[in-house]
């Protein structure tokens, strides 16, 4: 008799405890909602290379308007604000101008509003264990590619809410490139003056990001080659490259989760010749220049390894058929 109820007492031990941690996939779906329907105040800082920004973010509700606010605390103000589709970016004193249906930057924000489904069809999901963050039990959760050519990812959600506490982004090596870390967490009162005195701060009139960003019709001369598993084009056109008058060839590519943009243009006969490949990377955002031997020179930036970079650089190929018409 004692052995049965003994049976029946571990079997219902692991029955409830089974049932009291979530599967991994379902925590991604609890970090949403967890994001977007609480009040909540996180400290963290911002690691990338030998650089160390400390943040506060602020989330919550004000007249049935979703705000998030995320502010920089030293160095030269920087903040970004988020009403609903509407984000303002404050990144100097000088300027500040905000955008209809657009989104907060960093990948930070990319991981919170990628769909799960999305992240479930290219990553592996596994629950890795709890830890201690921002004073908070959180449990942790590994999202690794399925195909070679994309950082993996290590998120800590708190445990009762799924609220993003810290993420980790690690290269095919296992070795930490960018990092976000909370550092003090609290909830927030649905009345929170914090959250009324965000809501209520001036920003300028919202615009759209074509008549910001002129852009003129994509002139067909390219051909995409090899791309990472999951991305496609989600628009191209001709503007200018960043720092510069030279109007090239763009294309914005995305897998719903990571955003790569790509500027094509031809080396002119005048130009000096020029380095044949620079690279350089801020955190997980790498950032090469080619010039290939075709004549063809790319700028490639986005959260992606090099390796892939230059993969995409080197498969683009010229539509000869476009340029004999």
């Amino acid at each position: 008799m004692y052995r049965i109820v003994l049976v029946f007492f571990l079997i219902g031990s692991f029955t409830s405890k089974a049932s009291a941690d979530p599967s991994a996939e379902a925590l991604l779906f609890q970090m949403q909602r967890g994001y977007h329907h609480n009040n909540f105040e996180l400290a963290l800082v911002h690691i990338l290379q030998n650089n160390i920004e400390p943040l506060r973010l602020t989330h919550g509700w004000y007249d049935n308007k979703e705000i998030t606010h995320l502010l920089s605390l030293s160095g030269r103000p920087v903040e970004y604000l988020s009403k609903n589709k509407q984000v303002t970016f404050a990144e100097s004193a000088q300027l500040s101008y905000t955008l209809q249906d657009s989104r907060l930057p960093g990948l930070w924000f990319s991981v919170l509003n990628c769909s799960p489904d999305t992240l479930l069809k290219h990553y592996e999901v596994v629950s890795t264990g709890k830890n201690r963050i921002a004073g908070q039990v959180a449990q942790s959760v590994r999202l690794t590619p399925k195909e070679e050519g994309k950082y993996s990812f290590i998120l800590w959600l708190e445990r009762k809410t799924g609220i993003l506490l810290r993420l980790d982004i690690n290269d095919d090596q296992g070795n930490l490139v960018e990092q976000y870390l909370g550092v003090d967490f609290r909830f927030l009162s649905e009345n929170s003056s914090a959250i009324k005195s965000i809501a209520s701060m001036k920003v300028p009139v919202a615009e759209r990001n074509r008549d910001i960003y002129k852009a003129e019709p994509d002139s067909h001369q390219w051909t995409l080659g090899w791309l990472p598993s999951g991305f496609v084009s989600l628009s191209a056109d001709k503007h200018k490259l960043i720092g510069s008058d030279e109007l090239v060839d763009y294309f914005l590519l995305s897998d719903g989760l990571v955003d790569v943009s790509v500027y094509i243009s031809r080396l002119s006969a005048t130009v000096p010749s020029r380095e044949k490949e620079q690279f350089a990377m801020h955190g997980a955002t790498s950032i090469l220049s080619m010039n290939r031997d075709d004549g063809v020179t790319l700028t490639i930036v986005g959260e992606l390894p090099a390796t892939s970079l230059r993969r995409i650089a080197e498969a683009i190929r010229i539509n000869h058929q476009e340029n004999s018409q």
